[in-house]
Protein backbone atom coordinates (compact mmCIF):
# COMPACT_ATOMS: atom_id res chain seq x y z
CA UNK A 1 0.00 0.00 0.00
CA UNK A 2 0.98 3.53 -0.88
CA UNK A 3 1.77 6.61 1.47
CA UNK A 4 -1.34 9.07 1.58
CA UNK A 5 0.02 12.03 0.51
CA UNK A 6 0.10 15.08 2.98
CA UNK A 7 -2.10 18.12 1.27
CA UNK A 8 0.19 21.01 0.19
CA UNK A 9 -2.02 22.89 -2.69
CA UNK A 10 -5.41 21.86 -2.79
CA UNK A 11 -7.64 21.04 -6.18
CA UNK A 12 -9.26 24.53 -5.87
CA UNK A 13 -5.92 26.31 -5.29
CA UNK A 14 -4.45 25.01 -7.94
CA UNK A 15 -7.59 25.89 -10.16
CA UNK A 16 -7.84 29.22 -9.12
CA UNK A 17 -3.48 29.85 -9.59
CA UNK A 18 -3.77 28.12 -12.77
CA UNK A 19 -6.24 30.89 -14.09
CA UNK A 20 -4.34 33.60 -13.02
CA UNK A 21 -1.53 32.45 -15.14
CA UNK A 22 -3.43 32.30 -18.18
CA UNK A 23 -4.03 35.69 -17.65
CA UNK A 24 -0.81 37.07 -16.98
CA UNK A 25 0.18 35.19 -19.74
CA UNK A 26 -2.52 36.35 -22.40
CA UNK A 27 -1.37 39.81 -21.12
CA UNK A 28 2.14 39.86 -21.58
CA UNK A 29 2.06 38.21 -24.96
CA UNK A 30 -0.99 40.02 -26.26
CA UNK A 31 -1.31 39.40 -29.69
CA UNK A 32 1.27 37.11 -30.21
CA UNK A 33 1.25 33.26 -31.04
CA UNK A 34 3.38 31.46 -28.57
CA UNK A 35 5.67 28.05 -28.74
CA UNK A 36 4.34 26.48 -25.50
CA UNK A 37 6.94 23.49 -25.02
CA UNK A 38 6.11 21.49 -22.02
CA UNK A 39 8.83 19.16 -20.33
CA UNK A 40 7.20 15.33 -20.12
CA UNK A 41 6.20 13.67 -18.30
CA UNK A 42 5.66 15.55 -14.48
CA UNK A 43 4.07 18.79 -16.29
CA UNK A 44 1.40 17.13 -18.54
CA UNK A 45 -1.87 18.12 -16.31
CA UNK A 46 -0.18 21.65 -15.64
CA UNK A 47 0.07 22.43 -19.11
CA UNK A 48 -3.24 20.77 -19.75
CA UNK A 49 -5.11 23.29 -17.72
CA UNK A 50 -2.59 26.05 -18.10
CA UNK A 51 -2.94 25.93 -22.06
CA UNK A 52 -6.44 26.41 -21.77
CA UNK A 53 -6.42 29.38 -19.90
CA UNK A 54 -4.31 31.39 -22.09
CA UNK A 55 -6.47 33.27 -24.55
CA UNK A 56 -3.86 33.14 -27.51
CA UNK A 57 -2.85 31.18 -30.44
CA UNK A 58 -0.02 28.47 -29.85
CA UNK A 59 1.42 25.74 -30.73
CA UNK A 60 2.11 23.20 -28.33
CA UNK A 61 5.31 20.76 -28.17
CA UNK A 62 6.97 18.14 -25.95
CA UNK A 63 10.59 17.94 -24.57
CA UNK A 64 11.82 15.05 -22.65
CA UNK A 65 14.70 15.44 -20.10
CA UNK A 66 16.40 13.04 -17.98
CA UNK A 67 19.10 13.74 -15.13
CA UNK A 68 21.43 10.93 -14.35
CA UNK A 69 23.62 12.00 -11.36
CA UNK A 70 26.41 9.61 -10.88
CA UNK A 71 26.82 9.48 -6.63
CA UNK A 72 30.29 8.64 -6.64
CA UNK A 73 31.59 11.66 -8.06
CA UNK A 74 28.38 14.05 -8.31
CA UNK A 75 28.42 14.46 -11.58
CA UNK A 76 25.37 15.44 -13.24
CA UNK A 77 24.70 14.35 -16.90
CA UNK A 78 21.59 15.89 -18.73
CA UNK A 79 19.86 14.14 -22.31
CA UNK A 80 17.16 15.88 -23.99
CA UNK A 81 15.32 13.62 -25.98
CA UNK A 82 12.95 14.39 -28.48
CA UNK A 83 13.59 17.75 -28.95
CA UNK A 84 14.60 18.33 -33.16
CA UNK A 85 11.42 18.93 -34.13
CA UNK A 86 10.46 21.52 -32.11
CA UNK A 87 10.22 25.17 -34.10
CA UNK A 88 12.00 27.69 -31.75
CA UNK A 89 13.91 30.24 -34.64
CA UNK A 90 12.09 33.35 -34.08
CA UNK A 91 9.12 32.09 -31.80
CA UNK A 92 7.79 33.51 -28.41
CA UNK A 93 8.90 29.97 -26.46
CA UNK A 94 7.29 29.49 -23.40
CA UNK A 95 8.75 26.13 -21.53
CA UNK A 96 6.81 24.47 -18.81
CA UNK A 97 8.11 22.57 -16.01
CA UNK A 98 6.53 21.05 -13.22
CA UNK A 99 9.21 22.01 -10.42
CA UNK A 100 12.81 23.74 -10.48
CA UNK A 101 14.96 22.86 -7.31
CA UNK A 102 18.20 23.11 -8.12
CA UNK A 103 18.00 24.48 -11.43
CA UNK A 104 20.43 22.65 -13.26
CA UNK A 105 18.34 20.94 -15.86
CA UNK A 106 16.50 23.10 -16.59
CA UNK A 107 19.52 26.11 -17.31
CA UNK A 108 20.80 23.43 -19.46
CA UNK A 109 17.57 22.60 -21.58
CA UNK A 110 17.34 27.03 -21.59
CA UNK A 111 20.88 26.76 -23.15
CA UNK A 112 19.80 24.18 -25.36
CA UNK A 113 17.27 26.05 -26.75
CA UNK A 114 18.68 29.62 -26.76
CA UNK A 115 21.23 28.16 -29.38
CA UNK A 116 17.78 27.86 -31.78
CA UNK A 117 17.52 31.62 -32.27
CA UNK A 118 13.90 31.88 -30.52
CA UNK A 119 12.46 35.42 -30.36
CA UNK A 120 11.67 35.17 -26.72
CA UNK A 121 12.09 32.77 -24.29
CA UNK A 122 10.35 32.40 -20.47
CA UNK A 123 10.00 29.70 -17.96
CA UNK A 124 6.87 28.95 -16.12
CA UNK A 125 6.99 26.25 -13.39
CA UNK A 126 4.31 25.38 -10.81
CA UNK A 127 6.75 25.00 -8.16
CA UNK A 128 9.53 26.63 -7.72
CA UNK A 129 11.71 25.88 -4.33
CA UNK A 130 14.48 28.91 -4.60
CA UNK A 131 15.90 27.93 -1.48
CA UNK A 132 17.77 24.59 -3.51
CA UNK A 133 18.96 26.30 -6.44
CA UNK A 134 22.54 25.61 -7.21
CA UNK A 135 22.60 27.75 -10.39
CA UNK A 136 21.26 31.52 -10.88
CA UNK A 137 17.63 30.89 -12.32
CA UNK A 138 14.43 32.15 -11.71
CA UNK A 139 11.63 31.39 -13.17
CA UNK A 140 9.01 33.94 -15.17
CA UNK A 141 6.09 32.36 -13.48
CA UNK A 142 5.75 30.19 -10.78
CA UNK A 143 2.19 28.79 -9.56
CA UNK A 144 3.75 28.25 -6.22
CA UNK A 145 6.68 29.31 -3.96
CA UNK A 146 8.07 26.79 -1.56
CA UNK A 147 10.85 29.07 0.10
CA UNK A 148 11.71 26.42 2.69
CA UNK A 149 13.15 22.85 1.94
CA UNK A 150 10.23 20.56 2.64
CA UNK A 151 12.44 17.38 3.23
CA UNK A 152 9.76 15.36 1.35
CA UNK A 153 8.59 14.24 -2.41
CA UNK A 154 5.95 16.27 -4.16
CA UNK A 155 3.41 14.66 -5.89
CA UNK A 156 -0.10 14.69 -7.51
CA UNK A 157 -1.61 16.82 -10.51
CA UNK A 158 0.72 15.04 -13.06
CA UNK A 159 4.23 14.39 -10.74
CA UNK A 160 4.98 11.27 -9.63
CA UNK A 161 7.21 9.26 -7.67
CA UNK A 162 8.04 5.68 -9.65
CA UNK A 163 5.19 6.87 -11.94
CA UNK A 164 2.77 6.71 -9.03
CA UNK A 165 0.40 9.51 -8.02
CA UNK A 166 0.17 11.16 -10.90
CA UNK A 167 -3.84 10.70 -10.94
CA UNK A 168 -4.15 12.78 -7.92
CA UNK A 169 -6.16 15.86 -8.26
CA UNK A 170 -4.51 17.86 -6.01
CA UNK A 171 -0.38 18.05 -4.55
CA UNK A 172 0.65 16.62 -1.63
CA UNK A 173 4.09 15.24 -0.32
CA UNK A 174 5.02 11.77 1.04
CA UNK A 175 8.41 11.17 2.90
CA UNK A 176 11.27 10.32 1.26
CA UNK A 177 12.07 7.11 -0.43
CA UNK A 178 14.95 5.74 1.65
CA UNK A 179 17.83 5.78 -0.98
CA UNK A 180 17.05 9.76 -1.75
CA UNK A 181 17.36 10.12 1.79
CA UNK A 182 20.61 8.57 1.70
CA UNK A 183 21.46 10.66 -1.54
CA UNK A 184 19.67 13.87 -0.31
CA UNK A 185 17.30 13.88 -3.41
CA UNK A 186 14.33 15.39 -3.35
CA UNK A 187 11.68 16.84 -5.14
Amino acid sequence: MRDKPALLFSPEQIQKRVAELGAELGRTYAGEEICVVGLMKSCLVFMADLIRSVPLEMTCHFLQSSSLKEIETAATCTDIIYSSDIPYEDRHVLLLDDIIDTGITLSFLLDHIREHGPRSLRVCVLIDKPGERKVELTPDWAAFTLNEPLGRFIVGYGMALDERYRELPYLGSIPLPAARRETGGAS
